[in-house]
């Protein structure tokens, strides 16, 4: 068991501090399978995205042309970045895995109560993490939820800060890929749960079951993903989390072409497409944020916006060449990038897993200097021994098929053959 001091590296969240820990995290992840391989895709695109997370579309095509190194932000605030270590995850992980906590412990019975201890369980135990980190500090990111878990807000304040917003949040579609993994009952009223424990809104219980829908097309059932606009817009449509704005926004979505038609580094991606996928451009929401070299530049990007997050991810996922470029496409949208690239190469790597060292894969410094490597695969474990017991473990990887009746027919071959 690898240990930093006194604290065990399984059961709180630290970095790899030598080159024998670093090792030693290659053959954990040697044999990982698809829920292990999506929880540290999940990790490693949130802490890639969350160095320049808010940062502007442009520049970002721009200047983050690799994965050679974690990306900073030129212009980050200075309260950003305390304990904001390179290769630290936010949120975004911290309460992923939250949400298979709650589900592990209170199975398909878990709701917004259960939920709730979960996360605050997850934003506690950041506060143990040895250094680099600061002692006692919180994890980075986290919105509106941070107020009630210092005591600082009411959870009615919180909930009623959300629901009354035309466009919520991004938490409930961030932390939703563990509910790709139940039975379709169970996953409609478990994302609405998430939802509801913090956004109780339309649109942030729609997001948050697209999510789930998209990551079990391809994960479990082992779709093709250039249907899973489709599919995800087809199962929405049938389940009571159905919203109309929502559904529009993926009709349209669904009629854009390949995104590597715009070019390298989407640098040609027409201003109408970029306002399409991520709202008004630049973003209202974020005028207040500096963007560019030098802090003067407005910034262009996607908000917090549940309903957007769902469709930028559905829409990379539907293109994706790999997980080096569904990773680096989810910066080249700009604003809450951190969040997208979480969900995009989450769902890559549980789908086809993150083939590290391979051309289309990822560099393994990204696990070597990711935190807490050993903490998720322990995490994952648990999530996946679960599933086991219930019958729900996914298959394992086995490359992506086709279907030869296109998507209508695959979507009713896989539900035929799985348990959903």
């Amino acid at each position: 068991m690898a240990e930093c001091g006194d604290v065990s590296a399984v059961s709180v969240p630290q970095f790899a501090l030598d080159q024998r820990a670093k090792a030693a995290r290659h053959a954990l992840l040697a044999s990982a399978g698809p829920v292990t391989q999506l929880l540290i895709g999940d990790a490693i695109g949130d802490a890639f995205g969350f160095g320049v997370e808010m940062q502007d579309a442009h520049w970002l095509r721009e200047h983050v042309t690799r994965c050679t190194s974690w990306p900073e932000n030129p212009v980050k605030p200075d309260e950003h970045k305390f304990n904001s270590i390179r290769g630290m995850y936010s949120d975004d992980c911290e309460m992923t895995v939250g949400l298979m906590r709650a589900l592990v412990e209170h199975g398909t019975d878990a709701a917004e109560d259960e939920m709730l201890t979960a996360w605050r369980l997850e934003w506690e135990l950041a506060k143990r993490r040895p250094p680099p980190a600061v002692a006692g500090g919180e994890r980075s990111g986290h919105g509106s939820v941070k107020g009630f878990f210092r005591g600082k807000a009411t959870l009615a304040e919180l909930r009623d800060s959300q629901a009354t917003r035309v466009d919520p949040g991004n938490a409930p579609p961030m932390r939703a890929l563990p509910l790709a993994f139940v039975d379709r009952a169970s996953c409609e009223k478990l994302c609405r749960s998430n939802a509801d424990a913090t956004h109780p809104h339309p649109k942030a219980r729609a997001a948050s079951f697209l999510v789930a829908q998209a990551a079990r097309w391809l994960i479990v059932e082992r779709g093709d993903k250039s249907c899973i606009l489709e599919v995800a817009l087809e199962r929405l449509q049938a389940s009571d989390l159905r919203h109309e704005e929502t559904a529009s926004l993926l009709q349209r979505i669904r009629e854009l072409p390949d995104y590597h038609s715009f070019g390298q580094r989407l640098q040609s991606m027409p201003e109408n497409v970029h306002a399409l996928l991520c709202g008004p451009q630049p973003h209202p929401d974020l005028a207040h944020v500096a963007g560019g070299e030098d802090g003067t530049s407005k910034v262009n990007g996607v908000g917090s916006d549940a309903m957007r997050t769902a469709g930028v991810v559905l829409y990379i996922l539907r293109f994706h060449r790999g997980p080096r470029d569904a990773l680096l496409t989810s910066l080249y949208m700009g604003g809450d990038v951190d969040s997208i690239a979480a969900l995009c190469l989450g769902i890559v790597a549980g789908s086809e897993g993150l083939q590290l060292g391979k051309r289309s894969g990822l560099p393994w410094f990204l696990v070597e200097e990711l935190e807490g490597v050993e903490y998720l695969v322990g995490q994952a474990s648990r999530f996946e021994a679960w599933l086991a017991q219930k019958g729900w473990l996914p298959p394992e990887h086995r490359g992506c098929f086709e279907a030869p009746g296109g998507c209508a027919e695959e979507a009713f071959q896989a539900s035929t053959l799985m348990t959903y």
